[in-house]
């Protein structure tokens, strides 16, 4: 649900994303990311997103129209005028992120701490969203779900034995979907 949530409040309520926009979504493979763009096709937008080249298949599976593999190609070079940024990977991608954008465009920031990063350009707008657990929200996740316009991420299960494990495999940002302990 908290992947749903922070998606929703980030494409929906943070940028306002509009159908016939284009957005970049960093980071396809990742949990949230991977329902942002799922939400973003739902909307009507145009959706590029980054991935590892192991992640290609799967992000462009999501429905992300053009998939960057950021290890072969800086999105920096290759885009630009895009009306919106979901950046949920943090460090230079974020503050580089700003540099895709078309004067007005906005972009907000899920990985960078607090508060979002400050753009160089005064012509962007840099937003975090608040991410409230309200039921309203719970029940538009729902109702994504219900109507088929978004599928649950592949779920990495790891006991809490091997947690160690489970941090290297997150820390490697290379993951589809989101990592889960089993408590019990």
């Amino acid at each position: 649900a908290l992947i749903g949530l922070t998606a929703i409040c980030a494409v929906e309520e943070s940028l306002k994303l509009q159908k016939g926009e284009t957005i970049l979504i960093q980071g396809g493979a990742g949990g949230v990311a991977g329902f942002a763009i799922q939400l973003a096709k739902h909307l009507g937008a145009r959706v590029i997103s980054t991935a590892s080249a192991g992640n290609l298949d799967y992000v462009k599976s999501l429905g992300a129209d053009q998939v960057i593999d950021y290890n072969a190609q800086d999105f920096t070079r290759v885009l630009s005028g895009i009306d919106a940024v979901f950046e949920t990977v943090g460090g230079d991608v974020a503050t580089r992120s700003f540099q895709v954008l078309k004067p007005g465009g906005r972009a907000t920031f899920i990985a960078s701490g607090p508060t979002a990063p400050r753009p160089e350009r005064s012509d962007v707008i840099a937003l975090r969203p608040a991410v409230p657990r309200t039921r309203d929200r719970m029940e538009r996740v729902a109702e994504l779900y219900t109507k088929g316009a978004v599928k649950v991420p592949p779920v990495t299960l790891y006991a809490l034995a091997d947690a160690a494990k489970a941090v290297q495999v997150s820390a490697a940002r290379h993951l589809k979907g989101k990592l889960v302990f089993k408590v019990r």
